[in-house]
């Protein structure tokens, strides 16, 4: 047993040392600003709530733009630390969720309809960050304080990669799956009669979601890749008339 640790221990140390600094600057700019947008996102589900009725968020302190309120131990740190280091190209994560409590919803509109908004928020907020990213963008390169081809070399710049990842988060959390906000957003949308296709969301969606995260690495085939292409080609455009 003792042999098998120091034989692990070793081979994860060969593997850091393997990596070079700049490995180690794109990961931990990946899990900072992570850590933001998924805040923003949680803060997003957790206002929507609020400002629908429900007490739940704000007595749990999650109505807060801190994101450490937001952090998941595994989701935010521990998961896309160690895929960004034994694993290039593969970066997930996720932060944690907010709980809300339908039935203390305003009357004014059907439990569902509240889930539909209140799950809708985070992957608006994402776009919302996107859109503004893109005007701080265009404020700084106007003022001669960023470089234009800085910013237009893909994800080496942290201002770009926060960019990318808001539209990558909202093109993905809008995914109809569970447990995804797109599962909860196309459960608001259906009536009751089509509960069965919900169910059927619900204890598969997280195996279907696995499937399509894992395809490139395992089966080549890029099904997100294909699904949120024309969304990074508009961003990719919107991006390059900015600068």
């Amino acid at each position: 047993m003792a042999n098998l640790l120091f034989c692990s221990f070793l081979a994860t140390t060969t593997s850091l040392v393997a990596l070079g600094a700049a490995d180690l600057r794109r990961v931990g700019i990946f899990v900072i600003c992570l850590i933001l947008a998924v805040g923003i996102h949680e803060f997003a589900h957790a206002y929507a709530a609020h400002r629908l009725g429900d007490p739940t968020p704000e007595g749990q302190g999650r109505l807060t733009l801190n994101p450490v309120a937001h952090m998941d131990p595994v989701g935010t740190l521990a998961l896309p630390l160690s895929l960004g280091l034994f694993v290039p190209g593969l970066m997930f994560g996720w932060g944690r969720p907010v709980e809300c409590q339908p039935r203390l919803f305003t009357r004014k509109i059907s439990m569902r309809a509240g889930m539909a908004l209140v799950a809708f928020a985070g992957p608006l907020s994402n776009l919302l960050q996107a859109l503004v990213t893109l005007a701080i963008i265009f404020g700084l390169t106007q003022a001669g304080v960023l470089e234009p081809a800085a910013v237009l070399r893909g994800t080496e710049h942290p201002i770009t990669l926060f960019f990318y990842l808001n539209i990558v988060l909202f093109a993905f959390n809008l995914l109809p799956l569970h447990p995804l906000d797109g599962g909860k957003v196309l459960y608001g949308i259906m009536g009751p009669r089509y509960q069965p296709i919900d169910d059927f969301i619900a204890k598969w969606g997280m195996f279907i979601i696995l499937g399509l995260v894992l395809a490139p690495s395992l089966l080549n085939i890029d099904v997100l890749g294909a699904l949120f292409g024309p969304l990074i080609d508009a961003g990719s455009w919107a991006l390059r008339h900015v600068v």
